[in-house]
């Protein structure tokens, strides 16, 4: 048959496990072909088909034992046969008899049926176009593992600059939004982390051509810059409403909340990010004056707030003023001073207020007496919320605003639809694995309940092994990119089974490693070129106008 390969080889052990294949002259095996073949259980007639993915190949000279005899075999003087083999490790058997092959059966590359069987899309209820394998083949996710129905959450780790994290994050929601079988009830929340670049995702890419445009044609996904976008961007000072966008003039809102918001959503804990949670002394701090704000916002009319004798705070500073006054005056009015910092020393509350001045500095542009529109992640299928010119401190302060909000929103509509994916690029800084983060908490609740809440975190980062282990032991589907030769020994990658440690250090751009539960052996895959742009310079003059989304 013109598929045939080779034949089970019988000088190697074969095992239910894996086996190695003799290649036949004139055809060829590498690494990650997928492979077939059928044997007879041994005094009967019953046949079991084994599907693998070729692991290793190589070649040898049979009939030589020394070096120099090389160049001799190379000259004709002395005869020696070319070996070729390769190394499969089975990656499913049907029926589930678990003999090895015999050897000496003949060995297909798989194709048709026999490739949806040996990577198991024939159990695919929806299938994701993840990539396309290093054969040619179209490589596809378990939606069912994606969207919460069996798993939830997506890792991807790479080194930062090759390992194109955010690329195949943005190709990954694509693919979802074209191919999810609830694609109209599902919106995409990505937090642009550097530069300007993902704020011209709705252009086309001038350097897209026919060859991409062949492959995202060959998965079924239309070549096409996304519609239905929403940008936000900070504004660009104290009391604006004129975004900060860089090179992008229009079609871009700014954000922000008001004192009321930032009293009734408990947000003075995102300003804070040092210490261990629950122990120290200045937690307790942020915990009282966060829980005294919050009864002023109930006190308070709808739209400002007040302190206790009725004066507007409408600004951090405002704030900062404030608790400077109580802190001063402790000694005139204690009981003012009890009901905010409770029995915390003075000590403390300075070192509080240290501390709340240093973020203010930061965070000031982002608190606004102007009733704004925020952020309605509903109003668009996908949301690009830039954070790129904010310091550290206002990074973590958009992050876990923005991530609370939804997720006290899915609490409360107790309804996990509209789902809503959310794409983080520096995962480590967000919910370091040795420290505390505000946000870290909020990502937790994200990883372990949100699958059931219809939130789907998609977290990137550059060191998997630096995230806390919770967060990357609930994503379902790992995706790994080019790693560091010392990142890559850390037990986080134990999926990375046989040679896929060695081959993560030598990966290229658009190349990842993938694992998902299906499948018992990662894959390799390829991703094309994107048709948007993701910086200014790539951008075609023409903006797709968002359509109407119908959420429901």
């Amino acid at each position: 048959m013109k598929n045939q390969v080779g034949i089970v080889l019988g000088i190697r052990p074969s095992s239910p496990l894996e086996f190695w294949v003799g290649v036949q002259e004139g055809k060829y095996l590498q690494l990650d072909d997928i492979v077939s073949v059928s044997s007879l259980v041994d005094g009967s007639s019953k046949e079991v088909r084994f599907y693998g993915i070729v692991h290793e190949v190589e070649k040898s000279l049979e009939g030589i034992e020394l070096v120099y005899e090389n160049q001799l075999v190379k000259e004709g003087v002395v005869p020696a046969n070319m070996a070729y083999m390769a190394k499969v490790l089975v990656t499913r058997v049907e029926p589930e008899i678990f003999i090895p092959p015999t050897p000496g059966d003949p060995v297909f590359r798989a194709s048709g049926e026999d490739l949806e069987k040996a990577l198991y899309y024939d159990g695919m209820r929806t299938k994701i176009p993840a990539g396309i394998s290093r054969g040619g083949d179209i490589i596809y996710l378990n939606y069912d593992f994606i969207n919460g129905r069996e798993g939830a959450h997506i890792s991807i780790s790479g080194m930062s600059g090759i390992a194109t994290k955010t690329s195949y994050a943005l190709f990954l929601i694509n693919s979802i939004f074209q191919k999810a079988d609830d694609r109209n009830r599902i919106h995409g929340l990505i937090f642009n982390v550097k530069g300007k670049d993902l704020l011209w995702i709705d252009k086309k890419n001038k350097k897209f051509n026919d060859t991409y445009r062949k492959a995202f044609e060959k998965m079924g996904l239309k070549p096409e810059p996304f519609t239905n976008v929403s940008f936000y961007a900070p504004p660009v000072e104290e009391g604006s409403t004129i975004p900060s966008t860089g090179d992008r003039t229009e079609g871009v809102q700014a954000y922000s909340w008001t004192m009321k918001e930032f009293a009734q959503e408990g947000l003075i804990r995102f300003m804070f990010a040092e210490g261990e949670e629950g122990t120290s002394s200045l937690h307790y701090v942020i915990d009282r004056v966060a829980e005294r704000l919050f009864l002023l916002a109930e006190d308070s009319s709808p739209e400002v707030l007040l302190d206790e004798n009725g004066k507007d705070i409408e600004t951090l500073d405002d704030l900062y003023s404030l608790l400077q006054e109580i802190i001063e005056n402790k000694d005139d009015d204690k009981d003012r001073y009890k009901n905010w910092f409770g029995t915390a020393v003075p000590a403390t509350a300075y070192a509080f207020l240290r501390r709340f001045h240093h973020a203010v500095g930061h965070c000031r542009k982002l608190i606004s007496p102007l009733k704004n529109s925020g952020i309605d992640w509903q109003s668009r299928q996908l949301n690009v919320i830039d954070i790129s010119d904010l310091h550290s401190v206002a990074k973590m302060f958009v992050v876990g605003a923005v991530l609370k909000r939804i997720f006290k929103d899915k609490e409360e509509s107790g309804n996990p639809y509209p789902k809503i994916f959310v794409v983080l690029d520096e995962l480590n800084k967000y919910a370091p694995k040795d420290r505390w983060s505000p946000i870290k908490e909020v990502l937790l609740d994200i990883a372990e309940r949100g699958r059931s809440l219809g939130v789907i975190l998609i977290g990137a980062q550059q060191t998997a092994s630096e995230v806390e282990k919770r967060i990357v032991a609930n994503a379902a589907v790992k995706v790994t990119g080019r790693l560091d030769s010392s990142e890559v020994m850390s037990k986080e990658y134990e999926f990375l089974t046989g040679n896929f440690r060695q081959r993560a250090i030598m990966l290229k751009k658009g190349s990842m490693i993938l694992y998902q539960p299906d499948i018992p052996n990662p894959v390799m895959i390829n991703f094309p070129l994107a048709p948007w742009a993701t910086k200014r310079e790539e951008a075609e003059e023409k903006v797709y106008v968002p359509e109407e989304f119908d959420h429901f």
